[in-house]
């Protein structure tokens, strides 16, 4: 009689101590969740604010070349900026619509995987792309301006150009930061459905 009580006792406790891993398991995929959702809202961010950013200077250019005279700026040097402002915005839509695409209700862990690889690298070749035109961009400009700049629009140009560029690899940086995270997180949920 007390070895059967005993029995049904130990069998309770290991359907408790079941109910209680798979509860924790549940619970700590959830907060994973969270975690992750939390680093795709920053990453939306990110590319949203780049998007409105890219949109609305490509607007006040484009105002710019409606009303140039050409004292200051020659109208092929306005279009070069127009154009890189509408190809930036484009890549950022794009993006954007990579991150609409990491959804845990639609796909699975390892879609999810696969999606935010495909994020990661959609950015690091905007940031290689962009490195890569920089310089061709720039010396477009100047060959644009070549009649009209004088010695003090160099000095801006060079410390405007120095200070964006640091911004922008900053930016990149905790970017990136950011997209790790969410990889490392999404693996981590991975292994927790694994178990």
């Amino acid at each position: 009689m007390e070895l059967d009580q005993l029995k049904a006792n130990w069998q309770e406790l290991s359907k408790k101590m079941e109910n209680s891993e798979i509860f924790n398991r549940k619970v700590t995929i959830n907060m994973l969740k969270r975690k992750a959702d939390s680093s795709i809202g920053k990453l939306e961010r990110f590319e949203y604010f780049f998007l409105v950013l890219s949109v609305i200077l490509a607007g006040l250019y484009s105002t710019l070349l409606a009303i140039n005279e050409e004292r200051a700026f020659k109208n092929e040097s306005i279009m070069v900026i127009i154009a890189v402002f509408v190809i930036a915005g484009i890549w950022q839509g794009y993006k954007i619509y990579l991150l609409g695409k990491i959804k845990y209700d639609s796909c699975t862990t390892i879609d999810l995987l696969k999606r935010a690889s495909e994020f990661k690298l959609m950015t690091q070749a905007r940031f290689v792309v962009g490195m890569v035109l920089l310089i061709p961009t720039i010396i477009l400009l100047v060959n644009f301006q070549r009649d009209m700049l004088t010695r003090e629009m160099i000095v801006g140009m060079v410390v405007g150009g120095t200070f964006g560029l640091l911004i922008g690899i900053r930016a990149f940086l905790m970017h990136w930061k950011n997209i790790d995270e969410l990889i490392y997180d999404l693996k981590e949920i991975k292994s927790y459905e694994k178990d």
